[in-house]
């Protein structure tokens, strides 16, 4: 009874020669900012978290509906992902707010990257066409799940997924050492405080370090869908070291271990938003309450 749509933003780390050529980056700056702003291997661990069972070819943007004769099944779900680099356009608006370059959520065109080095200036035009080009597939993506899963399922909850490193770039507020999973809300009518409670409940059990809005804040969802009731929203990061060799860059063996706990996860939140649209339905349409009436007993004939 419940949908998944798993917003993966910074998977990618394309970037079309056009805007490769205009980059003041040196190949090794540019292997940074790649390495600190996209991760394809967080992408790759939400895609075989919602993979059935058994099927080991790549997931992306296609359809894994639910097994309705098994309670502990994945809710029908989706990935869909952003397929360039943020140095291209921030299609959120997160990394920009983090880097100190905009206050608002939104599709932005970075001015730096994490190294601080200055990125291409854009005139208006060019700008519109970067967005237009790049920014509005993935958004109209994202509406395109929401429909496919409204058409068949009461409610849809929308996971944007990071990941964050384990040792900031920058000095920040607060010391090391960081928490291992970090959990946003949007506004409490798309993020409801039980939903947020849950997920937190859920990571502890798997007894994994877990904070609300630190050290990334918040979660995000397209303005078209902002204030739709059957749409909630929950933003999810993992910390890096999780599942990466953050020095040699290569996956960890605990990986199969964390793409078992987000399967379980996206499982637990499943059942959660049905249980929550089970007891909408209780309250929309409440049982009738017995009848007063003694009714008498047809007579009995020998």
């Amino acid at each position: 009874m419940a949908g998944l749509i798993l917003n993966a933003p910074y998977g990618f780390p394309f970037l079309p020669k056009a805007i490769h050529k205009r980059l003041s980056l040196t190949p090794e700056d540019l292997r940074w900012e790649n390495w600190r702003l996209t991760d394809p291997f967080l992408l790759d661990l939400v895609q075989k978290a919602v993979q059935p069972e058994g099927q080991t070819s790549p997931l992306s943007r296609d359809l894994v509906k639910k097994d309705q004769n098994s309670p502990h099944a994945l809710p029908t779900s989706l990935v869909v992902s952003y397929p360039y680099s943020p140095l291209v356009a921030d299609p959120l608006g997160l990394i920009a707010r983090e880097l100190g370059q905009t206050e608002t959520l939104g599709p932005f065109i970075l001015t730096h990257g994490s190294l601080e080095k200055s990125l291409p200036v854009w005139s208006e035009s060019e700008r519109e066409f970067i967005f237009s080009r790049c920014v509005k597939p993935y958004f109209q993506s994202l509406e395109d799940a929401a429909k496919t899963l409204l058409a068949t399922e009461p409610l849809v909850l929308i996971v944007t997924i990071r990941f964050f490193a384990a040792r900031p770039f920058k000095l920040d507020h607060r010391e090391n050492p960081r928490p291992q999973v970090n959990l946003g809300f949007f506004e409490e009518s798309a993020s409801p405080k039980g939903l947020i409670a849950l997920a937190g409940h859920i990571f502890r059990r798997f007894g994994l370090w877990t904070e609300l809005d630190y050290p990334l804040v918040g979660s995000w969802i397209p303005d078209s869908l902002v204030g739709k009731p059957r749409i909630k929203t929950l933003g999810l990061a993992l910390r890096r070291d999780l599942y990466l060799d953050e020095t040699l860059a290569t996956v960890k063996p605990a990986a199969g271990s964390l793409i078992r706990i987000l399967r379980a996860f996206f499982v637990l939140l499943g059942q959660e938003l049905d249980r929550v649209y089970q007891a909408r339905l209780l309250r929309a349409f409440p049982p009738k309450p017995p009848s007063n009436v003694i009714k008498a007993k047809p007579n009995q004939t020998s």
